[in-house]
């Protein structure tokens, strides 16, 4: 035989594929813990007989353990081996899960769900979903994380009706454990399958390019904390995002309320956070191939004005078809965030320091996710309404915008040089 014909035929890109992976981890990862979690708090509180705000505290304390713990993830994803920790990270959330629907004890509740069932998750979900696809995509980074992070806004639509039907036909110990053996069956063989660290490792580049594409980055890339704790752009950018994240846990937590306030049915006001789900998944699209052409602080620019377009409906206590429109707005500018972060960070970092920047980013986030919602109501509590917190939520939205306006990319100081010598 000669050459050509003993030659192996090259694999196909397996990008699309990774990106199938990563939608799942996300679907799968969210459904486990957050999106299903309302369902279970009543039945929870019965069993036990403790009140709903010590179950809802569970979820506040798996959201403190999994981002402290973030990044560490981060630099383990980098550079360790990403198909075992996602395998494993499923194996240890779906055991939880099973051992968790056979708890005798509060405190056996609370033990599972916050390490084996959310560590468990955070070694498969999002930040290793997203590292991920950074790494295998560059010039269509924005649409690859679009679709990838779509998995958590279907979990959200879907869950909670899966959780409350099971719970209502078998009891909540019987939905646990099936979300549990679900969860093991539907992300280990997708995992097992489709799941490589980089291209490089199969002979291949990003976005299945021919040649590697270059990548002018941060000197920071890959190197300690401590380094990425003193970079200009990192600590922007984190702040920035960390403002921006306010308004999802916000408008999750208290928009049904204020609806409700305003003389709307609670059946109508949920129609609402359907209407923020549904264009948060058009968001994440639409904006994921947007930020492939354009400038992605414009890309910011346009998802915060979006945010503070909803609050400002808000803050006129609209009607009904104002509530909605709201929504929409808000929704858009959620659905925005995830994949122009990963394309500001992919861009400023590269591909080699995807998951460590992402990983620390998220630890500096934590004080303003855990805090917001407990913040507003307090704001409620004090004031009588939500006005104040939602003019807030618009000057948070603003200085966002000012800290993302003093980012850097690779390429500005030689673009202001051309500018200078054509002036």
């Amino acid at each position: 035989m000669n050459g050509s014909q003993a030659r192996t035929p090259p694999l196909p890109f397996l990008g699309w594929r990774v990106v199938a992976a990563a939608f799942v981890g996300q679907l799968v990862a969210n459904s486990c813990t957050f999106s299903a979690f309302g369902v279970f708090v009543i039945p929870l509180a019965e069993e036990f007989h403790t009140t709903r705000g010590a179950i809802s505290n569970g979820l506040g304390m798996a959201m403190l353990a999994m981002g402290f713990l973030s990044p560490f993830i981060g630099r383990w994803i980098d550079r360790g081996p990403v198909r075992r920790i996602m395998l494993g990270g499923v194996a240890l959330c779906s055991a939880g899960l099973l051992l968790l629907s056979r708890a005798s004890e509060l405190w056996q509740l609370a033990l599972l769900f916050c390490t084996a069932v959310s560590l468990g998750a955070a070694l498969f979900g999002s930040l290793p979903s997203m590292a991920l696809v950074g790494k295998w995509f560059v010039r269509r980074r924005g649409l690859a994380l679009g679709i990838a992070v779509a998995g958590s806004t279907v979990s959200s639509a879907a869950a909670p009706a899966l959780a409350a039907y099971l719970v209502d036909a078998l009891g909540w110990r019987d939905a646990v454990a099936l979300f549990g053996i679900g969860a093991l069956l539907l992300a280990a063989p997708v995992f097992a399958v489709t799941v490589v660290r980089s291209p490089e490792d199969v002979g291949q580049h990003p976005d299945g390019a021919a040649e590697p594409l270059p990548e002018v980055t941060s000197s920071v890339a890959g190197t300690s904390m401590r380094a990425l704790l003193r970079d200009r752009n990192f600590l922007l950018a984190a702040m920035g995002f960390a403002l921006v994240f306010t308004s999802p846990i916000v408008t999750t937590t208290h928009l049904v309320s204020f609806a409700e306030d305003l003389g709307v049915s609670r059946r109508d006001a949920s129609w609402v956070l359907s209407a923020v789900a549904t264009c948060s998944l058009l968001g994440k699209i639409v904006f994921g191939l947007v930020v492939d052409r354009v400038d992605p602080r414009h890309a910011l620019y346009l998802a915060v004005a979006l945010l503070a377009g909803g609050w400002a409906v808000l803050l006129g206590e609209p009607g009904y078809t104002g509530l909605l429109l709201a929504g929409a707005l808000m929704g858009l500018g959620i659905g925005a965030v995830l994949p122009v972060q990963g394309v500001v960070l992919g861009l400023v970092f590269g591909r080699a320091g995807f998951g460590q920047v992402m990983g620390l980013g998220g630890l500096l986030t934590l004080p303003f996710i855990a805090g917001a919602g407990p913040a507003v109501g307090r704001l409620y509590d004090a004031t009588g309404g939500y006005g104040i917190a939602f003019a807030a939520e618009i000057a948070v939205l603003l200085l966002a915008g000012a800290l993302f306006a003093g980012l850097r990319f690779p390429g500005d100081a030689r673009r202001s040089s051309a500018l200078a010598k054509a002036a």
